[in-house]
């Protein structure tokens, strides 16, 4: 299997938040590769290996989330916006809720060296996301990367238009699944 990449775009946030909190005991989860990253200054269009922003990632969850769900959910829907507002606005800009949905699916295979969404439209104002995970599916990020990924998708189609956004997981890679399976809905 080849390296697996992330752009920067992902990585910046992770690596702001564990700057910010030098007090935690980062070790625990870091590696010294991944310390010589964060060390220096992260380039949004720059590729980084996809299993330091696995190991940031899982940092993050339990040191400053402390494991908690939703302070994850909350965390990425708080990114989403950042993201949606700015760098990524044309995304939602026609205020089109499933056509944001499909920007971002088609987006989110351009971060990654990997594509690991795919878009299901059921009818105008309900879709299954599913999160395909090529690696162990026992991972242990793989379940605050799905709660960051849901929180992503609360401010897509509320920045889009959509109003009373309800987000399930229908299949969840952690209990087994082949996928994890976002069902998403809005009016």
């Amino acid at each position: 299997m080849f390296d697996q990449k992330v752009k920067g775009t992902m990585m910046v946030d992770q690596v702001r938040m564990i700057r910010g909190n030098k007090d935690q005991d980062w070790n625990k989860y870091l590696q010294p590769d991944d310390w010589k990253i964060i060390n220096t200054m992260i380039m949004p269009s720059a590729w980084y290996p996809v299993e330091t922003y696995k190991r940031c990632g899982r940092a993050v969850f339990q040191l400053l989330a402390a494991g908690n769900t939703d302070i994850v959910r909350l965390r990425g829907k708080m990114r989403g916006k950042e993201l949606f507002e700015t760098t990524y606005k044309h995304i939602v800009s026609d205020k089109n809720p499933m056509n944001a949905l499909v920007s971002f699916v088609n987006l989110y295979g351009h971060l990654f060296t990997v594509t690991p969404l795919e878009l299901a439209k059921i009818d105008s104002k309900h879709a299954y996301v599913s999160y395909r995970y090529d690696d162990d599916p026992s991972d242990p990020g793989n379940l605050p990367f799905c709660y960051q990924l849901m929180g992503y998708f609360d401010s897509l189609i509320e920045l889009a238009g959509g109003k009373n956004v309800k987000i399930d997981f229908r299949e969840k890679l952690w209990e087994g699944a082949s996928a994890t399976v976002f069902d998403i809905q809005w009016e």
